[in-house]
Parts: structure tokens; C-alpha cells; sequence
């Protein structure tokens, strides 16, 4: 049956955008440990709705950007998804093709050697034996000729026998060729109805966007938004400290996966892996809104889809959309460390993992009301931000 693409489709992509993307084989976890984990990810759940409940109180103008970001995601999502299964029908249709044309050979050539066949028996008469028995003078040579004779009505069958199999295998290589071009030409329909819906938000977000920029055209009003955003922010990570204050993040024994030693993240100062590397459109402490705010992280450029990866290992305390910082994780480390991703098209993780450090977490968007694709990258001990370029490699 065809899916129909537009809201339900999107409310399932949706659900999914926050769920994990990757699900690669783990170390079995001890029932306590087990335990834990599960009691973590329960006060995180329940602290990810509480600020969702937050955030819809906020601007309706907001709130209608947030939502056509979510819905972008997911139809882009979507369209990747659609790209590889026309290719995998493609490979399929093309093998389809080979299949039917080997079938088709082998058939023609079956048939045209059976003509010939029954053409030169035709000529020569339908009674060979009798004649080759009154052109003999002795027994000898008139066996081996009869023998050669059965010989060669016996490869007469065996090769009417193959081109009737030759015959059922071109029939049933043309109905599955029929069948692949016919989901071929489905999903190309679907995917034609995808991308027209992805145009449509496109357009929708543009519009939005240049909404959002006529309300804070002025420096006053892009201070206070921001400020407010700050905030925001600041609230989100005090209630995350609060809410597992008993359950902080430990330093495992075992090491990294690059098989460097584990450290506590504290002692990483240098040593923290780049999100993604590219060149900085904005830098820690440059000036913003006429000098009167400071920029309090990096906004490293990058093309959408870009991979980023977990700068330190961590557990994800934070997943989902904030104003202006768009789709962001928030990973907690040791020692009430965070860094923060933001401007994400999508997620590949959830709240209460643990991430490995390099491990994808999610790929690069301009979700949050930008019209430039990068990552957003903060650090902070507590709420209080500080300089990455301090703690990141060189």
C-alpha cells in the first residue's frame, strides 16, 4: 500500500528525529547498573516535558518557527530516506533487466538451433533410418549410423526441453521486471509529492524567518530576545543539575574507545576532540548587537549533513528545540561540565545515553532561524560559559 506523506507521516518522523538512529551492539549491563540508568533516563523524560510545556507558552510567532523546523527536519529526513530506496529499486530494476535479457538470449538462441534442426530434418525426408539401412553393404556401419541417429533425437528433445525452461525463465524475469518498473514508477510518484511538500516548508520557513527578523529589527529588540534566550538556556541546564544531582556522571574505569586512558572531563583541557572542524563564523567573546552582548560559544560553518561528534564523553541530559539555538543536545560530563550542540537538522541520540567521545550525536542544519548551515558549540562549567578554544586540540 502507498504511504501517505504529509502530518501523520511527519508526527511518526517526528517521534523518531528523537529517538536514537543508531543501534549498535553493547557491552550486556548489570541489572543494578541497569537499574540506574533506567531511573535516569525517567527524571530526564520527565524534565524534557516539563520545559516542552515551557516552551509552548512562549511567542506565537516562535512557536510557529519551531514547528516548521521540525516539520523541515523530518521531510528532509524523509527525502534522504526516499533517495535510498529509489537507488536500491534502481539496482534492483537494472539486475531485473540483466536477468530478462540473459533469459531472452538464451531462449533465441534455443529456438533458432531447434529450427535449423527440424528445417534439415525436413529436407533430408522423415525416414533416415530406412534409408541409411539400404545404402550399407554390411551390419557394422548401419548400427553406428542408427546409434548416431538416437543420439541426435535424443539431443532434439534435450534441447526442446531446454527451450521450454528457457522460455518459463524469460516469462518469469519479464513479470518481475513489470513488477520493479511498476514500484519504481510508485515511489517516484511519492517522492515527487515529498519533495513539492519540502518546497512548500521551505517557503513557509522563509517566510516565517522574515517575519521573525521584521519584529527584531531593531538593536533593542534583538538585546532582549537574546537575553531571554540566555535565560532560557540557563534555566534548562539549572534544572538538569537539580533534577540528577544524585546521579552525577562518573569517570568509568575502562578507557576511551581510541583506547586513550579515561579521564576525568576536568583534566581534558587541551585534550577535547573538535565537534567538526570548519571555518568560524562567529568566535567566543566576539561582540554582538552593537557590542552589548559577547558571543559565548563558536559557530563553527559547515554543510548540512555534516556529522558531529560528542567532543568528550558524557550522558545526553537534553534533547529538543530552543529559540534561536534551534535543535540542540545537551551532553552532561563530570563535575557539572556541559557542551552544548546547536543548530542541528537532526538527532542521533537520546536523553539519557552515554556518548563516547567522537561518537555522531547528530548532523549540522540552521535550525533555530538562520539562513547560514553550522554548528553551535558551547562549554560550560555549570551555567557559566567558557572559552572552548581553551579546552578543545589544537
Amino acid at each position: 500500500m502507498r504511504a501517505r506523506f504529509p502530518f501523520r507521516r511527519f508526527r511518526l518522523l517526528l517521534a523518531i528525529l528523537l529517538l536514537p538512529m543508531s543501534l549498535a551492539a553493547a557491552a550486556p549491563v548489570s541489572k543494578p547498573r541497569q537499574k540506574e540508568l533506567d531511573r535516569i533516563q525517567l527524571r530526564i523524560q520527565a524534565l524534557n516535558r516539563t520545559l516542552e510545556q515551557d516552551r509552548q507558552k512562549r511567542d506565537a510567532l516562535d512557536a510557529d518557527m519551531e514547528d516548521a523546523e521540525k516539520k523541515l527536519a523530518a521531510s528532509r529526513a524523509e527525502l534522504e530516506r526516499m533517495a535510498g530506496e529509489l537507488s536500491a529499486r534502481q539496482a534492483e530494476l537494472s539486475k531485473a533487466e540483466a536477468a530478462r535479457n540473459h533469459a531472452r538470449d538464451n531462449h533465441e538462441a534455443e529456438r533458432t538451433a531447434l529450427g535449423q534442426e527440424l528445417r534439415a530434418i525436413y529436407i533430408t525426408g522423415q525416414r533416415e533410418q530406412a534409408k541409411l539401412l539400404l545404402s550399407q553393404d554390411s551390419a557394422g556401419p548401419v548400427g553406428r549410423l542408427l546409434t548416431y541417429q538416437d543420439y541426435l533425437s535424443r539431443a532434439r528433445a534435450e534441447r526442446v526441453t531446454r527451450m521450454r525452461d528457457e522460455g518459463l525463465r524469460l516469462s518469469t524475469a519479464q513479470a518481475r521486471l513489470q513488477q520493479e518498473t511498476a514500484q519504481l514508477k510508485l515511489l517516484k510518484e511519492e517522492n515527487e509529492k515529498i519533495v513539492a511538500e519540502d518546497t512548500r516548508l521551505k517557503v513557509q520557513r522563509a517566510t516565517l524567518l522574515a517575519k521573525l527578523n521584521e519584529r527584531i529589527d531593531d538593536e533593542e529588540d534583538r538585546l532582549k530576545s537574546l537575553l531571554q534566550d540566555e535565560k532560557d538556556l540557563t534555566r534548562v541546564i539549572d534544572n538538569i543539575k537539580t533534577v540528577l544531582a544524585d546521579e552525577p556522571v562518573k569517570t568509568p574505569a575502562v578507557p576511551e574507545r581510541d583506547g586513550t586512558p579515561a579521564r576525568a572531563f576536568g583534566q581534558g583541557r587541551g585534550r577535547l576532540a573538535w565537534p567538526l572542524r570548519g571555518e568560524l563564523l562567529a568566535n567566543y567573546g566576539d561582540p554582538k548587537v552593537g557590542g552589548k552582548l559577547a558571543w559565548k560559544g563558536l559557530w563553527i560553518a559547515a554543510s548540512r549533513g555534516t556529522p558531529v561528534k560528542a567532543a568528550a564523553r558524557g550522558r545526553v541530559a537534553y534533547v529538543g528545540f530552543m529559540h534561536r539555538y534551534g535543535l540542540i543536545v545537551i551532553v552532561e560530563h563530570e563535575d557539572s561540565h556541559f557542551t552544548l550542540y546547536g543548530h542541528l537538522d537532526n538527532v542521533a541520540t537520546t536523553a539519557g545515553e552515554t556518548v563516547g567521545v567522537g561518537e555522531t550525536i547528530g548532523q549540522v542544519g540552521d535550525s533555530g532561524g538562520h539562513d547560514q548551515t553550522g554548528l553551535y558549540f558551547e562549554l560550560r562549567k555549570g551555567t557559566e560559559p567558557l572559552d572552548p578554544r581553551g579546552w578543545l586540540q589544537p
